[in-house]
């Protein structure tokens, strides 16, 4: 038992180095023991993250170190996932998101992806210049419950009201939250389209959190 426990703070210990072929290493060996791999998740990918989240928030780490984090969670996650045979991984929810029609950025969207999947969420990934179109037919075929919608630049956010206004007005069989973020949105605006304002990937990550433990 204390030799899985130091193995498993191994794990964390290169999730915060960000050491993907360690992580992946480690993940490996201990799967090849026989060890549960829900458990690895559990109590070896998913506390390294933490550990980095709580960094980042004192100025410890920044966003590149944490990138790397979610990616080495990436790594192991690949590993675990080969070994769980009819297993499914238990997800925590599914969100949809994309960036907005007219806007091909992608190095924040990626960002939550990536910190939205190490916390256990499936991610639908939409990809850039997405239409409003694409984000309603998408919630409908997903029975996804959040949405993220980003924009990079400020002349697209006239293009982020338009879905965010067409999905509040779309029909769907159960509650859908909407999510906006990006560089030149504000909270202010947030509030006016009635969306939830994320400032940063970490925040966004809470704020889904929050909305799925309070989901009815």
């Amino acid at each position: 038992m204390e030799a899985a426990l130091s193995q498993l703070e191994e794990i964390t210990q290169a999730v915060v180095a960000g050491d993907e072929e360690k992580v992946s290493e480690l993940c490996q060996t201990m799967l090849q023991q026989g060890f549960d791999p829900v458990g690895i998740i559990g109590q070896g990918l998913l506390p390294g993250m933490d550990l980095m989240e709580s960094d980042y928030r004192s100025g410890i780490k920044y966003i590149p170190e944490i990138l790397m984090a979610a990616r080495a969670i990436a790594k192991g996650m690949d590993q675990v996932e080969r070994h769980l045979g009819d297993a499914q991984i238990p997800k925590l929810g599914k969100v949809v998101i994309g960036t907005v029609k007219g806007d091909i950025h992608d190095i924040g969207k990626q960002l939550v992806k990536v910190l939205l999947e190490s916390a256990g969420f499936e991610v639908i990934d939409l990809g850039t210049n997405v239409a409003k179109e694409e984000f309603i037919e998408a919630i409908r075929r997903t029975q996804a419950s959040v949405v993220l919608i980003s924009a990079m630049l400020t002349t697209m956010m006239a293009n982020m009201k338009d879905v965010v206004e067409a999905i509040h007005q779309a029909s769907f069989d159960h509650p859908v939250i909407v999510m906006v973020g990006g560089n030149p949105v504000t909270s202010e605006f947030a509030q006016e389209i009635h969306a939830v304002f994320s400032d940063s990937a970490i925040e966004a990550r809470e704020n889904v959190k929050k909305i799925m433990r309070e989901a009815p």
